[in-house]
């Protein structure tokens, strides 16, 4: 029989093996039904095993079960799925005819199998499948019942023992009947059949939309810089993008699932339930905030943060959405603009004072020597002069920082390769020799390569010679002062960096003050001027470079210097 053509409404392959699979499935069934059904109709009628009556329905039961059992297993090797549907639904009609033969013809009860055949073939095949399907049935039962009626062939009375009728009105009646349930069944199938396939592609498609929608969602939700969390209503996390890990430095098993309490420890998620009630209809932001976070490797971070209720499409809440991002580098680069800007105001400041004090301060140096070379015999008037002399040098100092701080602002005059480390030495020589280091201090130095940077040595000197003191008077009763000296290091922008660290181990800078030891006239000392420090950052700045301080929870605090390095010089035995 040739093969139909496969319209619009035929299913796919993948469709079409599977329900191959489960028609062969529910024929397998049904041949172990009538061969259960055999059995129960021998012991009722209290007939020897396999009895003469009842051998056809044996038979026919093991052909259905066996040739159901062999079209399963080769049902992976057929390539023509169509053509191998078509041949079993024959088979299916087949095997109906000759259970209706077997069971009365005309008198059979099973000629409504016809119409399971029929609902196969529509999902098997497609609406004008059934239709083939259905006229196949028609032919084959309108045949048994005429060669029946003309007494050609003589139905086995197995099941039932009725007597043949002849009526020929009857044949007819039953014939009709038959085959216009046939056609009923074919075209409301066929039309079931067009409308399951429409949802079934209908389905697809929207599931095709729906995961490009969810894969688009997920892209952007992970594209994001920002960090995103959601969290449930009882605060635990159910989802987090990348930024969100990789800002928090946690991977995701350690924060879906996790308590949001647990991971920032200064935030409370059921104070948000008081400002925005879950009950409310509007997702509302709650105001812009900042909070302190910690990370595994102890490094601390300062996030700015919003949060909004998460909504479902009914409008009652879920959870909240969590959206922050990391403003540790926008803030330090705010209060780095605010340093300066107080440091260029300071340097005015300076250059005016400098100015106004250096002439009356060369004439008053000047008359104080001639003064000193004619009251040498006088022990006290000598003794008031080196007092005055003295001041005179410490206000003569104070004006040396204030022109250090004026000209600070201006780029280096003479740049130069300098060594590191020759620089560290020499400035502990110096510290020694104008006994800045006392024996209560131990000095350690740690050479790690020798790194030679482009800089302006006086600069650097003056930016080592600060630190070494502040470090030094940080410790008025002894200490020990560590310095390093390293090289290899990646900065920003992925330039090598040379690193000085200074150590001290005194007692610290307390932290209601940490954030001002940079700015110009802000001391602790009695004696300090303020200057120090601000001057080094802003030499620092100029050189290109950077400073950092840590504090350590024991004792101390360490300055680190970084300046861009090219080169590193093995050092000297």
């Amino acid at each position: 029989m040739p093969a139909a053509l496969p319209g619009d409404n035929a299913p796919d392959a993948r469709t079409l093996r599977r329900r191959l699979q489960g028609l062969l499935f529910f024929r397998l069934l049904l041949a172990v039904l009538f061969l259960i059904l055999t059995l129960i109709a021998q012991i009722g009628r209290e007939e020897g095993f396999l009895s003469v009556r009842l051998q056809p329905l044996y038979y026919f039961s093991c052909t259905l079960f066996l040739f159901t059992l062999l079209a399963a297993l080769g049902l992976d090797r057929v390539r023509c799925l169509r053509r191998y549907a078509q041949w079993q639904l024959l088979f299916d009609v087949g095997a109906v005819t000759v259970l209706i033969y077997l069971s009365g013809g005309l008198e059979s009860f099973f000629s409504f199998l016809y119409m399971p055949v029929i609902i196969s073939s529509a999902l098997l095949l497609d609406g004008r499948g059934s239709v083939l399907i259905a006229s196949v049935c028609s032919l084959a039962y309108g045949l048994l019942m005429d060669l029946q009626y003309f007494g050609w062939v003589a139905p086995l009375q197995i099941i039932g023992g009725t007597v043949q009728l002849k009526d020929s009105s009857v044949y007819f009646h039953t014939i009709l009947m038959n085959i216009a349930g046939f056609y009923l069944v074919a075209y409301l199938s066929g039309y079931l059949a067009r409308e399951l396939h429409k949802s079934s592609l209908q389905v697809r498609e929207q599931k095709k939309d729906f995961h490009e929608l969810e894969i688009l969602h997920r892209n952007i939700v992970h594209s994001m810089g920002s960090g995103l969390l959601t969290t449930a209503t009882d605060g635990s996390i159910v989802f987090s993008n990348h930024a969100a890990r990789r800002i928090l430095g946690l991977p995701s098993d350690r924060l879906e699932g996790q308590s949001f309490s647990r991971i920032f420890t200064e935030l409370d998620p059921s104070s948000w339930l008081v400002k925005r009630p879950l009950s409310g209809t509007s997702p509302g932001d709650l105001d812009r905030r900042e909070v302190l976070y910690k990370k595994p490797t102890g490094e601390e971070l300062c996030l700015g943060y919003t949060v909004s209720v998460l909504q479902r499409e009914e409008g009652d809440a879920s959870g909240w959405v969590f959206i922050f991002q990391d403003l540790t580098q926008l803030k330090a680069m705010a209060e780095h603009v605010q340093r300066m800007e107080r440091l260029a105001f300071a340097g005015r400041i300076a250059s005016e004072i400098a100015h106004e004090i250096k002439n009356p301060l060369a004439a008053m140096s000047g008359a104080v020597q001639m003064l000193q070379s004619e009251a040498v015999a006088d022990p006290l008037q000598s003794r008031l002069m080196n007092i005055v002399a003295r001041e005179i040098d410490r206000i003569d100092s104070l004006v040396r920082d204030f022109l250090w701080l004026s000209r600070g602002a201006h780029q280096p005059e003479s740049l130069e390769n300098v060594s590191l480390c020759r620089i560290v030495e020499e400035m502990l020589s110096l510290m020694e020799s104008r006994e800045k280091i006392t024996p209560v201090h131990r000095i350690q130095t740690f050479m790690e390569g020798n790194p030679v940077c482009l800089l302006d040595v006086h600069h650097v000197r003056q930016i080592l010679w600060n630190l070494i003191v502040n470090a030094l008077e940080a410790m008025p009763e002894g200490g020990e002062l560590t310095l390093t000296v390293s090289s290899g290091g990646q900065g920003n922008g992925e330039r090598a960096e040379a690193r000085v660290d200074i150590r001290d181990t005194g007692c610290g800078i307390p932290p209601e003050i940490r954030d001002r030891v940079f700015e110009p006239f802000f001391t602790t000392k009695e004696k300090g001027t303020g200057l120090g420090l601000g001057i080094v950052y802003q030499l620092v700045e100029r050189a290109g470079g950077r400073i950092e301080i840590t504090h350590h929870e024991l004792s101390g605090t360490t300055f680190s210097l970084f300046f861009p390095s090219n080169v590193s010089l093995p050092l000297a035995n």
